[in-house]
C-alpha cells in the first residue's frame, strides 16, 4: 500500500491477503512459544516438576499431557489469530488484496495446525533444556532464525517449512509438506524430550 501510495506501484497493484499474512504469523509464533514453553519451564523454574513426579511417577504421562494441553491451546489460539490477522490483511489491504487461492476458513485453519505441531516443539524443547530464557533462545533460532539459512536448506527447517505452509506456497514442495516438515521436527524432539525425562533426575 505504501508503494501505491508513494507511486512505485500502479493504483492496480494487489497482493494475496495471505502473503501480508505469513510474517506475522511468524511474530505470533514467538508469542505463544514464549506462552507454550511455561507450560514446563515454569515448573523446572520453582522446583515444583519434583512434587509433579512424584504425584506422577510415569514421567512420559506428565510430558504427554502437558503436550496435549499445549497443541489444544495452540489450535484454538492459532484459529483466533489467523482469522484476525487474515482480517487485518484484508483491511490493510484496502480493496487491493488478490483473489485468494483457498477459502478464508482453510487459511485460518493452518494457521492453528500449525500454532498446534509448534507447541509440541516448544514443549519438547523445554523438557530438553529445562530453563526458560534457554527455551525461548533456541525456539526463536528454530522457530525464526533459520530462515537465515540458504533457502535450499531454510524450507526444511521448522522456521522455513511453516512460512510455505501458511502461505500455502508450492515452490519447493506442496504446502502441505510444510507442516509435516515442522511435525518431523517435533516428533524428534519430542523423543529426545521423554529419553531424557527418564533418564534425568528432576
Amino acid at each position: 500500500m505504501h508503494g501505491i501510495d508513494i507511486g512505485e506501484h500502479p493504483a492496480s497493484q494487489t497482493m494475496p491477503a495471505i502473503d501480508a499474512l505469513g510474517p506475522a504469523v511468524q511474530f505470533g509464533l514467538l508469542t505463544f512459544a514464549a506462552f507454550a514453553m511455561v507450560l514446563i519451564t515454569s515448573e523446572y523454574a520453582c522446583g515444583s516438576i519434583r512434587s509433579t513426579f512424584q504425584a506422577q511417577p510415569r514421567r512420559a504421562v506428565v510430558l504427554a499431557g502437558k503436550t496435549v494441553v499445549g497443541a489444544a491451546v495452540g489450535l484454538v489460539s492459532g484459529c483466533v489469530a489467523g482469522g484476525l490477522g487474515l482480517a487485518a490483511a484484508y483491511l490493510a489491504l484496502d480493496g487491493h488484496a488478490a483473489p485468494a487461492a483457498e477459502s478464508p476458513a482453510l487459511t485460518v485453519l493452518r494457521v492453528g495446525a500449525l500454532f498446534a505441531v509448534a507447541a509440541v516443539l516448544v514443549i519438547a524443547i523445554g523438557a530438553i533444556v529445562r530453563n526458560g530464557v534457554g527455551t525461548l533462545a533456541v525456539s526463536v533460532v528454530v522457530l525464526v532464525g533459520m530462515l537465515t539459512l540458504p533457502s535450499s536448506v531454510s524450507v526444511w527447517t521448522p522456521a522455513g517449512a511453516a512460512a510455505q505452509f501458511v502461505t500455502a506456497n508450492d515452490d519447493d514442495y506442496p504446502s502441505v509438506v510444510g507442516l509435516l516438515v515442522v511435525a518431523g521436527w517435533a516428533t524428534a524432539a519430542y523423543a529426545l524430550a521423554s529419553v531424557l525425562l527418564r533418564r534425568r533426575d528432576a
